[in-house]
């Protein structure tokens, strides 16, 4: 008698929580649920935007040059496994303080907007194309040799200065000097640019040399 005494004593204390604030619970916890399934898809977009900015350029859609060279070193250690070929070009714009200083920056800016859209457009999806400098973009062209990297140059510098830019209702002639460089056993991202580099100043100085077109 005691202990079932004792254990009903027991029930009456813990007592039972009603139908109804169970189920107010579980709806609580739905909610709870919900919101952090929000909170959470929130946080996934706000994290692949981060991403997505810190790739980019901040004036043209292209990729910026922490991207870009991140790219190189993808390539090379490719290079290093299974042979895949790449041919890295560097391009720098011809006169852009020309056209600042007769058309504005702004209009210095649409120039170089409309050349990251015109590179972009002229190569594969698999390529890349980045700005990675001031008046400076960057090239990878994927599974190329050289001969047929500096065959698609020649093809990029008639698209940029086969039509002109139209800004404000002026015409702003548009052209670039191009270097190439192929990815080398041992080198690293930044020496496989310096080489583009190189190769595009030659391309300068049978210009007239930097000073007079950059």
């Amino acid at each position: 008698m005691d202990s079932v005494g004792g254990a009903r004593i027991a029930v009456d204390q813990i007592g039972i929580m009603p139908v109804d604030s169970i189920e107010d619970q579980l709806r609580e916890m739905r909610r709870e649920r919900d919101a952090l399934r929000r909170e959470n898809r929130v946080l996934k977009i706000a994290v692949a935007e981060l991403e997505r900015v810190s790739e980019r350029d901040t004036l043209t859609p292209l990729f910026n040059r922490r991207y870009f060279l991140t790219a190189i070193h993808q390539r090379l250690a490719r290079f290093e496994r299974h042979a895949e070929t790449a041919a890295v070009v560097f391009v720098d714009v011809n006169q852009l303080k020309y056209i600042n200083d007769n058309f504005g920056h702004a209009g210095g800016d649409f120039a170089l907007m409309e050349i990251a859209k015109r590179l972009a457009g002229s190569i594969r999806s698999t390529d890349v194309a980045a700005r990675i400098g001031g008046d400076e973009f960057g090239l990878i062209l994927d599974q190329s040799s050289e001969y047929g990297a500096r065959a698609q140059i020649d093809r990029l510098g008639q698209t940029l200065s086969a039509t002109p830019a139209r800004y404000d209702g002026h015409e702003i002639a548009l052209s670039a000097c191009f270097g190439v460089a192929m990815l080398t056993s041992g080198a690293t991202e930044s020496d496989i640019l310096a080489a583009a580099d190189r190769d595009m100043y030659r391309c300068k100085q049978g210009l007239g040399g930097p000073a007079g077109h950059r």
